[in-house]
């Protein structure tokens, strides 16, 4: 049987936030997908930002799908607000939820003096639940960040949201070291917030001191040592994350190395060699980084790059401990050793 595929638009990010900044509701909210951190954020600004603190206790509630049922979800959506122009009513966990079709009814037919957020997290509903939810409401479908474009982002969060400079090479180190994490990032800008005033320039240095990711001896500089052949630089960084394991474990470290070297046999592979096809490869970045990954590309050789990429598929495995006795950091020395014997 064809899956079946809903025709509804889904609203942006974007959307939304300027929808509550500019205090123009829609009664019912449907936000799904598998991406939680985007739920969670506008989730958070329905809790904090729609009513006064003194409103709230009367006029808003937040249900959980797995200690509530839909008829106690109805039952506050159709009460009416008390001292306030507003009720809101926030169903998190809404995948948890019995019987959640019973809220379609609803979402076809709201009280316009509630706003209905469900929050329908790591799944979607069915195409005709969907479609009853924007025949009045919005929709919106959250997808993650891609790789390729994940730096770019966490310079637009640095600058729009905390009001801090972030140059591209520390969204890279960040990118890189923290992956596609999105709560993490944000969490640890929050944590800047606390020490930094506005404006300020988030550093390779002030990554080190409050992230925790050394300048020296993290994951990019490693990939960039990888790249260039310093093999004074990769076996001085190889020998800090011997020691420090705990931060750089083995199975991560392969995971970034695989990325980075994928992205080269990506970069052969493919005829489009334009700039967009280019940014598509190896990321949203600057173009002096982008030339500067196309020129290491080109000092490898495709059956070059094949071999690194099964010597890492095979020491995934043994950090795995599959087929393996030696400890993590004697794998990672091994390793190592034959990516630049190769």
């Amino acid at each position: 049987m064809a899956k079946e595929k809903s025709s509804v638009k889904s609203a942006s990010y974007s959307d939304i936030v300027a929808q509550i900044k500019n205090r123009q509701f829609a009664p019912v909210y449907l936000l799904q997908g598998e991406e939680p951190f985007f739920i969670d954020r506008i989730a958070k600004m329905f809790e904090e930002e729609i009513l006064e603190p003194e409103e709230r206790d009367f006029n808003q509630v937040v249900l959980y799908g797995k200690d509530t049922t839909a008829d106690m979800v109805l039952a506050n959506a159709k009460q009416f607000p008390f001292g306030s122009p507003y009720r809101v009513v926030i169903l998190k966990e809404a995948k948890e939820l019995k019987k959640i079709e019973l809220l379609d009814t609803y979402a076809e037919n709201p009280s316009p003096q509630t706003i209905l957020v469900v929050c329908h997290k790591y799944g979607k509903l069915k195409a005709a639940q969907t479609k009853a939810y924007a025949k009045h409401g919005v929709v919106f479908d959250s997808v993650g960040i891609k790789d390729w474009n994940l730096a770019a982002w966490i310079q637009d969060l640095a600058a729009q949201t905390f009001n801090f400079q972030l140059s591209p090479q520390s969204a890279a180190v960040l990118s890189e070291h923290i992956g596609n994490d999105l709560s993490r990032i944000f969490t640890e800008f929050q944590k800047l917030q606390v020490v930094l005033p506005a404006g300020s320039e988030i550093t390779p240095a002030v990554i080190e001191q409050y992230i925790g990711i050394s300048k020296e001896y993290n994951i990019f500089e490693l990939q960039d040592a990888l790249g260039s052949r310093n093999l004074s630089k990769v076996y001085n960084i190889m020998l800090n994350f011997t020691l420090h394991l705990k931060e750089n474990p083995n199975i991560r470290t392969i995971s970034m190395l695989f990325s980075y070297y994928n992205k080269m046999i990506r970069y052969h592979l493919n005829p489009d060699k334009s700039n967009d096809s280019l940014r598509t490869v190896f990321g949203n970045l600057p173009p002096s980084i982008i030339a500067r990954n196309v020129g290491i590309a080109n000092n490898h050789t495709l059956p070059q790059l094949t071999r690194i990429v099964s010597i890492l598929r095979e020491y995934d495995l043994k950090s795995k401990g599959v087929d393996a006795n030696n400890d993590e950091g004697e794998l990672l020395k091994e390793m190592i050793y034959k990516i630049t014997h190769v």
